[in-house]
C-alpha cells in the first residue's frame, strides 16, 4: 500500500485505519522535532517497498493523541487491531535506516503478509556521514564505484 499520510481526528478513525489483517505502522511526527525531520522522510522511503504493510505518517498536530505517544517521533505497530510495538525514535543517526528496514521486514514476513516491493538489496548508505536526505544526494549505482 504504501505511505498514505493521514490524519486521525477521533476514535472512530483509529478503528477504521486498524481494521485490517494488515500490520499497521503509524509513525506520529511534529514540525517542530528535529529528529522527525529525519525520521518522517527516512521511513516514507523504506515504507513505500513494503506494500504488505499499511503506513502512515500523522502529524501530532492534527492527529487525535494517542497515549502511547509521549514524545516524538514515535513508531506504534499494530497487527490485527493490536498494539504489537512501540518505538521511541529509531536509535543513533547511523544505524537508523538499518533499524527501520529490518522493522519492516519482520512484519512483511508474518503469517499472509506480502514480500516488499522491492526484495532485492538492503536499501543503499549514503557516503560517511551524509544523510540520504541532504540535498543532492544519490544513492551509488547498482553497478558499482562511478568511472570503473
Amino acid at each position: 500500500m504504501g505511505i498514505a499520510t493521514a490524519t486521525i481526528a477521533n476514535a472512530e478513525d483509529y478503528r477504521r485505519a486498524l481494521s485490517t489483517s494488515r500490520p499497521v505502522f503509524m509513525l506520529f511526527v511534529s514540525d517542530h522535532c528535529p529528529a522527525c525531520g529525519v525520521a518522517g522522510p527516512l521511513f516514507e522511503l523504506i515504507a513505500a517497498r513494503y506494500r504488505s504493510v499499511v503506513s502512515m505518517v500523522l502529524d501530532c498536530a492534527k492527529t487525535l493523541r494517542h497515549p502511547e505517544v509521549t514524545g516524538t517521533p514515535t513508531l506504534l505497530i499494530f497487527q490485527n487491531g493490536t498494539l504489537k510495538e512501540t518505538f521511541k525514535g529509531f536509535g543513533p543517526e547511523e544505524q537508523q535506516a538499518q533499524f527501520v528496514e529490518d522493522t519492516f521486514r519482520r512484519y512483511a514476513r508474518r503469517k499472509g503478509a506480502i514480500t516488499p516491493a522491492s526484495p532485492a538489496a538492503p536499501p543503499p548508505q549514503p557516503p560517511s556521514g551524509a544523510s540520504p536526505h541532504a540535498p543532492g544526494y544519490r544513492p551509488p549505482s547498482a553497478g558499482g564505484r562511478a568511472g570503473s
